[in-house]
Protein backbone atom coordinates (compact mmCIF):
# COMPACT_ATOMS: atom_id res chain seq x y z
CA UNK A 1 0.00 0.00 0.00
CA UNK A 2 1.21 3.43 -1.09
CA UNK A 3 0.79 6.30 1.46
CA UNK A 4 2.86 9.58 1.61
CA UNK A 5 3.60 11.97 4.35
CA UNK A 6 3.86 16.31 4.01
CA UNK A 7 7.41 17.82 4.88
CA UNK A 8 7.00 21.40 6.45
CA UNK A 9 8.07 22.88 3.15
CA UNK A 10 4.34 21.25 1.65
CA UNK A 11 6.50 18.78 -0.32
CA UNK A 12 5.89 14.78 -0.17
CA UNK A 13 7.39 11.82 0.93
CA UNK A 14 6.29 8.57 -0.05
CA UNK A 15 6.89 5.50 1.14
CA UNK A 16 5.06 1.92 1.23
CA UNK A 17 3.56 -0.31 3.84
CA UNK A 18 3.74 -3.97 3.67
CA UNK A 19 2.57 -6.89 6.12
CA UNK A 20 0.16 -6.72 9.08
CA UNK A 21 -1.25 -3.10 9.41
CA UNK A 22 -1.20 -2.37 13.02
CA UNK A 23 1.67 -4.45 13.78
CA UNK A 24 5.43 -3.37 14.99
CA UNK A 25 6.38 -1.29 12.80
CA UNK A 26 10.37 -2.09 11.10
CA UNK A 27 11.42 0.68 8.74
CA UNK A 28 13.58 -0.34 6.08
CA UNK A 29 15.94 1.62 3.70
CA UNK A 30 16.03 0.50 0.46
CA UNK A 31 19.42 -0.50 -1.40
CA UNK A 32 21.40 2.16 -4.49
CA UNK A 33 19.09 2.38 -7.49
CA UNK A 34 15.94 1.00 -5.80
CA UNK A 35 12.62 2.49 -4.69
CA UNK A 36 10.17 1.82 -1.97
CA UNK A 37 8.46 -0.59 -4.31
CA UNK A 38 11.22 -3.46 -2.92
CA UNK A 39 9.60 -3.61 0.21
CA UNK A 40 6.80 -5.78 -1.19
CA UNK A 41 9.57 -8.77 -1.80
CA UNK A 42 8.94 -8.90 2.10
CA UNK A 43 4.75 -8.68 2.17
CA UNK A 44 4.16 -12.76 2.89
CA UNK A 45 6.99 -13.11 5.48
CA UNK A 46 5.66 -9.89 7.19
CA UNK A 47 2.51 -11.08 7.27
CA UNK A 48 3.69 -14.48 8.56
CA UNK A 49 5.78 -12.75 11.55
CA UNK A 50 3.39 -10.26 12.35
CA UNK A 51 5.71 -6.85 11.60
CA UNK A 52 4.59 -3.98 9.50
CA UNK A 53 7.68 -2.67 7.14
CA UNK A 54 7.68 0.85 6.36
CA UNK A 55 9.69 2.05 3.42
CA UNK A 56 10.32 5.42 2.31
CA UNK A 57 11.44 6.48 -0.65
CA UNK A 58 14.47 8.44 -0.64
CA UNK A 59 14.20 12.10 -1.99
CA UNK A 60 13.70 12.31 -5.55
CA UNK A 61 13.07 8.85 -6.07
CA UNK A 62 9.65 7.38 -6.91
CA UNK A 63 6.87 9.63 -5.83
CA UNK A 64 9.09 11.23 -2.88
CA UNK A 65 9.68 14.95 -4.02
CA UNK A 66 13.74 16.13 -4.19
CA UNK A 67 15.15 17.40 -1.36
CA UNK A 68 19.36 17.94 -1.41
CA UNK A 69 20.71 16.47 1.15
CA UNK A 70 24.03 18.28 2.73
CA UNK A 71 25.15 14.78 4.32
CA UNK A 72 23.77 11.16 4.46
CA UNK A 73 22.80 11.83 8.02
CA UNK A 74 20.62 14.37 6.94
CA UNK A 75 18.18 12.01 5.95
CA UNK A 76 16.90 10.89 8.92
CA UNK A 77 14.51 13.61 9.18
CA UNK A 78 12.79 12.03 6.36
CA UNK A 79 12.51 9.11 8.61
CA UNK A 80 11.47 10.47 11.59
CA UNK A 81 8.70 12.47 9.63
CA UNK A 82 7.18 8.85 8.32
CA UNK A 83 7.15 7.12 12.06
CA UNK A 84 5.13 10.67 13.04
CA UNK A 85 2.95 10.14 10.60
CA UNK A 86 2.03 6.19 11.36
CA UNK A 87 1.92 7.35 15.05
CA UNK A 88 5.15 4.94 16.24
CA UNK A 89 7.31 6.27 18.95
CA UNK A 90 9.95 3.33 17.46
CA UNK A 91 10.78 1.26 15.44
CA UNK A 92 13.20 -1.29 14.50
CA UNK A 93 15.27 -0.18 11.22
CA UNK A 94 16.47 -2.23 8.32
CA UNK A 95 19.19 -1.60 5.58
CA UNK A 96 19.77 -3.28 2.59
CA UNK A 97 23.33 -2.96 0.52
CA UNK A 98 23.39 0.81 -0.33
CA UNK A 99 20.57 1.57 2.30
CA UNK A 100 22.25 0.08 4.49
CA UNK A 101 24.33 3.78 5.90
CA UNK A 102 20.71 5.43 6.23
CA UNK A 103 19.92 2.79 8.08
CA UNK A 104 22.64 3.39 10.16
CA UNK A 105 22.00 6.88 9.99
CA UNK A 106 18.75 6.24 11.21
CA UNK A 107 20.02 4.36 14.50
CA UNK A 108 22.97 7.09 14.77
CA UNK A 109 20.75 10.25 14.51
CA UNK A 110 17.81 8.86 16.68
CA UNK A 111 18.23 6.50 18.88
CA UNK A 112 15.86 6.97 21.15
CA UNK A 113 13.60 6.17 18.25
CA UNK A 114 15.80 2.98 16.72
CA UNK A 115 15.08 -0.29 19.31
CA UNK A 116 17.32 -2.36 16.55
CA UNK A 117 19.53 -2.38 13.75
CA UNK A 118 19.67 -4.68 10.90
CA UNK A 119 21.84 -4.36 8.13
CA UNK A 120 22.20 -6.77 4.76
CA UNK A 121 25.11 -6.76 2.60
CA UNK A 122 25.81 -3.13 3.51
CA UNK A 123 28.25 -0.74 1.86
CA UNK A 124 30.48 0.78 3.86
CA UNK A 125 32.39 3.91 4.58
CA UNK A 126 34.47 5.75 2.00
CA UNK A 127 37.73 4.29 2.09
CA UNK A 128 36.87 0.99 2.98
CA UNK A 129 38.55 -1.86 0.56
CA UNK A 130 36.89 -2.81 -2.49
CA UNK A 131 39.14 -5.91 -3.16
CA UNK A 132 36.49 -8.58 -3.97
CA UNK A 133 33.75 -6.09 -5.57
CA UNK A 134 32.62 -6.44 -9.33
CA UNK A 135 34.80 -4.45 -11.36
CA UNK A 136 31.78 -2.06 -12.57
CA UNK A 137 30.71 -1.09 -8.64
CA UNK A 138 34.22 -0.64 -7.76
CA UNK A 139 34.75 2.03 -10.61
CA UNK A 140 31.71 3.71 -10.40
CA UNK A 141 32.16 4.12 -6.71
CA UNK A 142 35.61 5.43 -7.44
CA UNK A 143 34.31 7.68 -10.28
CA UNK A 144 31.70 9.19 -7.57
CA UNK A 145 34.04 9.86 -4.89
CA UNK A 146 35.68 12.58 -7.28
CA UNK A 147 32.90 13.62 -9.66
CA UNK A 148 29.59 12.27 -8.39
CA UNK A 149 27.47 13.14 -11.58
CA UNK A 150 29.66 10.80 -13.63
CA UNK A 151 29.59 8.77 -11.12
CA UNK A 152 25.27 8.45 -11.74
CA UNK A 153 25.79 8.42 -15.50
CA UNK A 154 27.89 5.18 -14.98
CA UNK A 155 25.77 3.17 -12.92
CA UNK A 156 23.22 4.39 -15.98
CA UNK A 157 25.12 3.06 -18.42
CA UNK A 158 25.63 -0.10 -16.85
CA UNK A 159 21.94 -0.23 -16.16
CA UNK A 160 21.39 -0.25 -19.99
CA UNK A 161 24.19 -2.51 -20.83
CA UNK A 162 22.00 -5.46 -18.17
CA UNK A 163 19.27 -5.09 -20.46
CA UNK A 164 21.24 -5.45 -24.02
CA UNK A 165 23.75 -7.89 -23.15
CA UNK A 166 22.77 -9.36 -19.54
CA UNK A 167 26.04 -11.79 -19.77
CA UNK A 168 28.71 -8.85 -20.00
CA UNK A 169 26.99 -7.05 -17.56
CA UNK A 170 27.09 -9.67 -14.69
CA UNK A 171 30.88 -9.62 -15.75
CA UNK A 172 31.07 -6.26 -15.26
CA UNK A 173 28.96 -5.59 -11.93
CA UNK A 174 27.41 -9.27 -11.23
CA UNK A 175 24.08 -7.22 -10.24
CA UNK A 176 21.07 -6.51 -11.19
CA UNK A 177 19.43 -2.55 -11.60
CA UNK A 178 16.28 -0.95 -12.23
CA UNK A 179 15.68 1.90 -14.19
CA UNK A 180 17.50 4.77 -12.46
CA UNK A 181 16.76 8.42 -11.69
CA UNK A 182 19.71 10.06 -12.29
CA UNK A 183 19.63 12.56 -10.44
CA UNK A 184 18.94 10.98 -7.30
CA UNK A 185 21.44 8.26 -7.98
CA UNK A 186 24.26 11.05 -7.93
CA UNK A 187 23.06 12.70 -5.11
CA UNK A 188 22.87 9.07 -3.36
CA UNK A 189 26.33 8.71 -4.45
CA UNK A 190 27.67 12.08 -3.44
CA UNK A 191 26.47 11.38 -0.25
CA UNK A 192 27.38 7.96 0.44
CA UNK A 193 31.22 9.09 -0.65
CA UNK A 194 31.97 11.81 1.32
CA UNK A 195 31.80 11.92 4.91
CA UNK A 196 28.21 10.63 6.06
CA UNK A 197 27.70 12.64 9.19
CA UNK A 198 27.91 10.72 12.13
CA UNK A 199 30.10 8.24 13.71
CA UNK A 200 29.41 4.31 13.58
CA UNK A 201 30.43 3.65 16.82
CA UNK A 202 28.02 6.22 18.40
CA UNK A 203 25.36 3.43 17.64
CA UNK A 204 24.58 2.53 20.66
CA UNK A 205 21.52 0.48 19.76
CA UNK A 206 21.17 -3.66 18.91
CA UNK A 207 22.59 -4.25 15.83
CA UNK A 208 23.04 -7.49 13.32
CA UNK A 209 24.94 -7.78 10.47
CA UNK A 210 24.05 -10.26 7.82
CA UNK A 211 26.51 -10.71 4.43
CA UNK A 212 27.11 -13.47 1.77
CA UNK A 213 30.81 -14.28 1.83
CA UNK A 214 30.64 -15.31 -2.40
CA UNK A 215 29.50 -11.32 -2.49
CA UNK A 216 30.94 -9.45 -5.25
CA UNK A 217 28.82 -6.69 -5.04
CA UNK A 218 29.88 -5.28 -1.67
CA UNK A 219 32.77 -7.14 -0.46
CA UNK A 220 32.02 -9.30 2.49
CA UNK A 221 34.91 -7.10 4.59
CA UNK A 222 32.38 -3.88 4.54
CA UNK A 223 30.29 -6.21 7.37
CA UNK A 224 33.46 -6.85 9.31
CA UNK A 225 34.22 -3.55 9.52
CA UNK A 226 31.04 -2.61 10.60
CA UNK A 227 30.78 -5.28 13.38
CA UNK A 228 34.00 -3.80 14.68
CA UNK A 229 33.19 -0.29 14.34
CA UNK A 230 29.48 -0.43 16.37
CA UNK A 231 30.06 -1.61 19.89
CA UNK A 232 28.67 -5.01 20.47
CA UNK A 233 27.35 -5.97 16.78
CA UNK A 234 27.10 -8.97 15.79
CA UNK A 235 28.09 -10.26 12.09
CA UNK A 236 26.75 -13.78 10.51
CA UNK A 237 28.65 -14.47 7.36
CA UNK A 238 26.36 -16.83 5.53
CA UNK A 239 28.10 -19.45 3.28
CA UNK A 240 28.02 -19.29 -0.17
CA UNK A 241 25.15 -16.63 -0.41
CA UNK A 242 25.44 -13.74 -2.50
CA UNK A 243 24.55 -9.92 -2.69
CA UNK A 244 21.05 -10.77 -3.92
CA UNK A 245 20.61 -14.65 -3.15
CA UNK A 246 20.97 -13.76 0.78
CA UNK A 247 17.59 -12.52 0.83
CA UNK A 248 16.35 -16.15 0.59
CA UNK A 249 17.11 -15.87 4.26
CA UNK A 250 14.99 -12.80 4.83
CA UNK A 251 12.46 -14.81 7.56
CA UNK A 252 15.74 -15.65 9.37
CA UNK A 253 16.77 -12.34 9.42
CA UNK A 254 13.56 -10.66 9.96
CA UNK A 255 12.51 -12.91 12.74
CA UNK A 256 14.07 -11.97 15.99
CA UNK A 257 12.39 -8.34 15.19
CA UNK A 258 9.59 -9.94 16.54
CA UNK A 259 10.92 -9.94 20.15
Amino acid sequence: MGVEVTRENGSVIAYEVVGEPDAAPVLFCHGLADSRLSARLFTQVARELGLRVLAPDRPGTGRTAPRRLRRLADWAEDAALVLDAVGADSAAVLGVSGGGPFAAACAARMPGRVRSLTLVSPLGLPGWPTRGMAAGERLSLEIARHAPAFGGWFLGRLAALERRSPELFLRLAASEMPDIDRRTLQQDLRVLTRPWGFELGSIAVATSIHHGDADTTVPPQHARLYAKAIPGAQLWLHPGQGHFSILSAIREMLAPLTR
